[in-house]
């Protein structure tokens, strides 16, 4: 039997967010489930939706009226308003007054209630609730809600603007809320909207609103942006819901992917994505994958989590590999016990000096070792042939060292050779 995965939610208030994002599935009684029960979601099989379809505005299209959200929340029901909820510290209870508030709204209230809510100055501590609205009003009326957020874009025109708040991620949500119900209206508006030789960031949204329902259609859109960013953020939300079909139907997806780079990169994340559920299944399945890059990948972010949460364990699978898989994991397992323990570290890089990629060991070492052992950490990592790597890593090392022990600092200056890119710091050491 396939292992199935499932991700263990962050209590009630996580719930109660998550439902509250979502609001927008029970806003239109023509909206298509996108949950366990969808027949779209129990593989990644294709659906009617073409990638190339024809489109329609599924929305409505009614004008967008200035704000009567002020009047409304001052009204006999005793509603609330933005500015009185964004005031609620509790997050469990903010989210319930957010979501009462939004089932409250028409299609031409939402423009005032954004208007209100970036007023707070609280929409990049506050997202999840900003993207609450954006998606409802994205369910009832996406040109509309487009409109607004292009308008209000710092980017524009589907160019680069990533998830700080600004830049596309307005728009990228209400495509999310359009595509969960319309995909072909939404990635026409996407593909017909983007201005610009770069990656099309409203695809992204197009992608993350086919996650739970369409996961081929989604690969499709995530295979046509080109390596960027946005390319990047795409596989992040698509990942969690390849993971969750299993691990035979997660290296079936995976085979689909025909670009080699997408392909590594997802295979790192579907390994990152098992291993916090069970690192001993997820190393089973990174074995599975073809010699490479992909599996490579894969067995370094299993050794990541696995060394992480155990030592022992980690180094057991690490020691059962063949050699050319412990070359992939061992950077990442002396690291991690060279934040732990520096000394158990160096004794156990001595013994690796034969190693293929002993280079890359002693910058690993050097790297974790830094804050919890400075002076060793400068001992191996002025070992590093590389001069470029060699002066970050003893750079770091001699800065913590600095800060623990001044004298230690300046007695390990003066007894040993520093690269010479750090003279300039190394005076200012030895002068202050």
């Amino acid at each position: 039997m396939n292992a199935k995965w499932t991700l263990p939610l962050a209590g009630a208030w996580f719930v109660t967010v998550a439902s509250a994002y979502y609001i927008g599935n029970s806003l239109s009684d023509s909206d298509t489930s996108a949950d366990g029960s969808s027949e779209n979601n129990k593989g990644f099989q294709r659906s009617s939706s073409s990638i190339n379809g024809s489109a329609s505005n599924s929305g409505g299209r009614g004008s967008v009226s200035s704000s009567r959200i002020s009047s409304r929340s001052g009204a006999g029901s005793g509603a609330e308003g933005i500015t009185d909820i964004s005031r609620i510290t509790d997050p469990l209870e903010r989210s319930r007054k957010m979501l009462d508030f939004i089932e409250g709204l028409s299609a031409d209230e939402f423009e005032g209630a954004l208007a209100e809510f970036r007023a707070t100055g609280m929409g990049r501590e506050r997202r999840n609730e900003y993207a609450m609205l954006l998606r409802a009003w994205g369910k009832l009326d996406p040109l509309a809600a487009l409109a607004y957020t292009t308008s209000n874009d710092q980017t524009g025109r589907g160019g680069r603007g990533g998830r700080g708040g600004g830049g596309d991620f307005a728009s990228q949500e209400v495509l999310a809320a359009w595509a969960s119900t319309n995909p072909n209206a939404a990635l026409l508006w996407a593909r017909e909207n983007h201005e610009g030789d770069d990656a099309n960031a409203y695809l992204v949204g197009v992608v993350k609103g086919l996650v739970g329902s369409n996961t081929t259609l989604a690969t499709q859109i995530l295979q046509e942006l080109p390596y960027s960013e946005e390319r990047s953020d795409a596989l992040r939300d698509l990942i969690p819901y390849v993971t969750q079909m299993g691990t035979a139907e997660a290296s079936q997806w995976l085979n689909t992917i025909e670009d080699e780079r997408l392909a590594n990169g997802a295979a790192a994340r579907i390994a990152e994505q098992f291993s916090r559920q069970d690192p001993e299944s997820a190393a089973t399945w990174a074995l599975t994958l073809e010699s490479g890059d992909a599996r490579s990948r894969a067995i370094d972010e299993v050794m990541e989590t696995w060394a992480r949460r155990d030592l022992d364990q980690a180094q057991t699978w690490l020691e059962s590999l063949p050699a050319e898989d412990q070359v992939s994991a061992s950077p990442e397992f002396v690291s991690t016990l060279a934040r732990q323990d520096a000394v158990a570290a160096a004794d156990w890089i001595d013994a690796q000096a034969d190693a293929p990629n002993y280079q890359r060991l002693l910058r690993e070492f050097a790297e974790g070792a830094t804050n919890s052992d400075p002076v060793l950490a400068l001992n191996y990592g002025n070992e590093i042939e590389n001069e470029e790597n060699r002066s970050r890593t003893v750079g770091r090392a001699l800065w913590s060292l600095y800060r623990q022990d001044k004298d230690s600092a300046r007695a390990w200056i003066q007894s040993n050779p520093v690269p010479e890119s750090l003279s300039n710091h190394v005076d200012k050491m030895l002068d202050n």
